[in-house]
């Protein structure tokens, strides 16, 4: 399956795809900062422009797509970082109701914003509504933004060298006029550049095995385990102690290099971690091997109750190991460092992993974005952006890789569905997204309404034929029940109850006896009639074979 490949520059915004040569530029994009770019559902991309108090959107989707800018949504500031929290609470009871498909108009719930100074930003996006406002996030500017846990928590970075963990309902929270986080980490010195978190988990922070890897200037990569936080948070509810911040998760391992970090991203079966710097880009095996077949995991935890100590490993290239790998490989770990691959030699600005995790893309300073091969670190192909300026398009600033959507031509995105059309005289799409409010949202009042943009789905009996549901017709979906248990119905004289028998046993396995006899019988005749055939032709064969070589003998 090809995958779409958004990235932006100083200058510049590309749409482009992993496999195919399709490249389009976006019209008046620039962006100066990094993780000033977000995907807002399958439709819509937000770019927080540079230097302007603005976000352009693209429509990317649907027959109405474009490589203009579709809407432009004014901001109270300038914002450096995006994110959105999707709209996963919304559930259908299949019994109790009709079970609808996604719609087409789906925005995320919440969208995110972060200035220079750090103040953080909080809109409602299907009503516009500002609903709180942060002063005070980060003392210094926000690095990066990220929803975990299908929204329920919210991680910050910032220059000021912490890492913050935020409750969604506290920020949105209208009884709670300055939220609190529950976690802030400040393990690093200097600016913190990059964060990920790893593929396994949960609905709960306690009941799953999330870990935070964190990336700074001063050259270091720190992985925590998340799952400590919310146990240690439900424990304190549970004892009606007062839960504070500052519960700080366990801290796993430390990584350092030999360079300052700018970019990591990890494998989507968190077995390595990817590390972009200004010399190189490296691999880090998680599960480091060792000599023979003896594999380490690095970042194995002892428990929750258990005082472990985190581990340090400083990173070695292979390029600089001297002796034979195999065996400094545990030399090297016995003193604590670890040999890492070096997949390009680049100035790396940012990085992205493919959805199976065989392709690494690489964006440098220099504008480019090269996609590479983990296995052989070799280079399949470059992408730069399309322009005939002479002049630099500057370092690339995000980079956004996601599974191709398969639009169906029948069906138009602004809420045409087949057979229904829209009233719209225009080619333009009727649904707009709300502007975003300057003025914090008076949620106490609650006379104090507003409006919800929200577009249902089609059901899904309409798409699925077999999906018959009882309220919908009760005499149809009694035939498909008897229909299935018909499967599970006995045919013929097949039953599956245990019979027991001793006689009739014996009395069957004698009758098998004297057929195998009589079978036995017949093959050995068979046989001694085809050896007495063939000694025949044996002879027939000589006594021809002997006058050939007389009548030789003769001439």
């Amino acid at each position: 399956m090809d995958e779409q490949v958004i990235f932006t520059t100083n200058t510049s915004g590309t749409i482009s795809s992993v496999h195919s040569f399709e490249q389009v530029n976006l019209r008046q994009c620039s962006t100066q900062a990094r993780n000033s770019c977000v995907r807002v559902s399958n439709k819509y991309l937000f770019i927080a422009q540079a230097q302007k108090a603005l976000i352009n959107v693209y429509n990317l989707a649907g027959s109405f797509k474009r490589e203009s800018v579709e809407q432009r949504l004014p901001l109270p500031e300038v914002l450096k970082c995006l994110e959105v929290v999707q709209n996963t609470g919304v559930q259908y009871d299949r019994i109790e109701s009709v079970s609808h498909n996604l719609p087409e108009f789906n925005l995320p719930y919440l969208l995110l914003g972060s200035t220079e100074s750090g103040k953080l930003y909080i809109w409602e996006l299907n009503s516009g509504a500002l609903l709180n406002v942060k002063p005070m996030a980060h003392y210094q500017s926000i690095t990066k933004i990220k929803s975990i846990l299908n929204g329920k928590y919210i991680i910050t970075s910032g220059n000021d060298s912490r890492v913050i963990i935020w409750q969604t309902v506290d920020l949105v929270s209208a009884s709670n006029d300055d939220p609190k986080p529950i976690c802030i980490l400040h393990d690093h010195t200097l600016p913190v550049t990059d964060f990920q978190v790893s593929s396994s988990q949960g609905k709960f922070l306690s009941c799953t095995d999330t870990k935070l890897f964190t990336a700074s200037q001063d050259a270091t990569i720190r992985c925590y385990d998340l799952s400590l936080i919310g146990s240690k948070k439900k424990q304190e509810e549970r004892n009606g102690d007062e839960v504070g911040i500052g519960k700080e998760p366990a801290l796993l391992a430390t990584f350092t290099t030999p360079y300052a970090i700018k970019s990591i991203t990890l494998d989507p079966a968190d077995r390595a971690c990817y590390i972009g710097t200004a010399d190189a880009c490296f691999s880090l095996n998680l599960f480091y091997k060792l000599k023979g077949n003896v594999v380490v995991n690095l970042l194995q935890s002892t428990g929750m109750n258990t005082i472990q100590k985190s581990k340090v490993f400083s990173l070695v290239p292979r390029s600089l190991v001297t002796g034979g790998e195999n065996q400094d490989s545990d030399v090297l770990y016995s003193m604590g460092q670890l040999i890492c691959d070096k997949i390009l030699n680049s100035n790396v600005s940012c990085l992205e992993i493919s959805m199976d995790g065989t392709l690494l893309l690489i964006g440098d300073t220099e504008g480019k974005v090269s996609i590479a091969e983990i296995y052989s670190k070799q280079i399949i192909r470059t992408i730069q952006t399309l322009t005939t300026s002479q002049t630099s398009v500057g370092e690339v600033t995000n980079l956004l890789v996601s599974p191709n959507r398969i639009e169906n031509d029948n069906q138009l995105f602004e809420g045409e569905s087949k057979g229904k059309h829209t009233n719209s005289n225009n080619d333009h799409n009727s649904v707009k997204i709300p502007n975003l409010q300057r003025v914090i949202f008076d949620t106490k009042n609650k006379s104090n309404l507003h409006d919800i943009w929200y577009q249902i789905g089609e059901p899904e009996t309409e798409t699925d034929p077999n999906l018959l549901l009882p309220l919908n017709d009760f005499n149809a979906y009694l035939e498909r029940i008897k229909s299935q248990e018909s499967m599970f119905t006995h045919i013929g004289k097949i039953s599956s109850d245990v019979k027991v028998v001793d006689d009739e046993i014996n009395a069957s396995l004698s009758l098998d006896q004297t057929d195998k006899d009589k079978e036995v019988v017949e093959l050995k005749a068979n046989i001694e009639a085809l050896t007495h055939a063939y000694k025949e032709l044996r002879s027939m064969h000589e006594t021809l074979y002997e006058e050939h070589q007389q009548i030789l003998g003769k001439q």
